[in-house]
C-alpha cells in the first residue's frame, strides 16, 4: 500500500524533525536522551533537506536511497535499544517509536513515484526529439 508520494514525504520528514525536537522539553527527557533526540532531529533535517524532491532545496540523494537509509536506521535504531540501551526503558520507548514512524514511512511511500521522471515522459507513439540543426 503505497500511499505517499515523494513530496508528501518530505512533507511528513518535516513533521518528524519537529516531533524530534519538540519531544525533549514535552515529554521531560534525559539531558542524554535529549541530545541524542536534538541530533536525530539535525540529522534527520539534514537528510530530508538533501533529498530529490519537490519539497526540498538540495538534490544530493535519490528518493529509493532515502527510502532505504531509512529502512536501515530503523533496524539499527530497534537494534541498539534491545543490545545498548536495554537498560534505559525511557530511551527505548522513545527510539521505538521513532524507529516504527520510520518503518511505516518506507512501507507507505512510493519511492519510484519521481516527479522529475513525470515532467520528461512522452505520450505514448511520440517521436524522440531530435535537433533540426544536426545531420541524422
Amino acid at each position: 500500500m503505497k500511499i505517499l508520494s515523494p513530496s508528501m514525504h518530505a512533507y511528513v520528514d518535516y513533521l518528524i524533525v519537529l516531533f524530534l525536537w519538540t519531544a525533549p522539553t514535552t515529554f521531560i527527557m534525559p539531558d542524554d536522551l535529549g541530545r541524542i533526540a536534538y541530533a536525530m532531529g539535525l540529522a534527520h533535517l539534514f537528510f530530508t533537506v538533501c533529498t530529490d524532491t519537490n519539497a526540498t532545496i538540495f538534490r544530493f540523494f535519490s528518493m529509493p536511497l532515502h527510502g532505504l537509509i531509512e529502512l536501515f536506521v530503523s533496524i539499527l535504531i530497534v537494534t541498539l535499544c534491545y543490545t545498548w540501551l536495554r537498560y534505559d526503558d525511557r530511551s527505548r520507548a522513545f527510539l521505538l517509536t521513532y524507529a516504527v514512524i520510520l518503518l511505516v514511512m518506507f512501507v507507505v511511500t512510493d519511492y519510484t513515484d519521481s516527479e522529475a521522471a513525470k515532467m520528461v515522459r512522452r505520450p505514448k507513439g511520440s517521436a524522440p526529439l531530435t535537433d533540426p540543426n544536426t545531420a541524422a
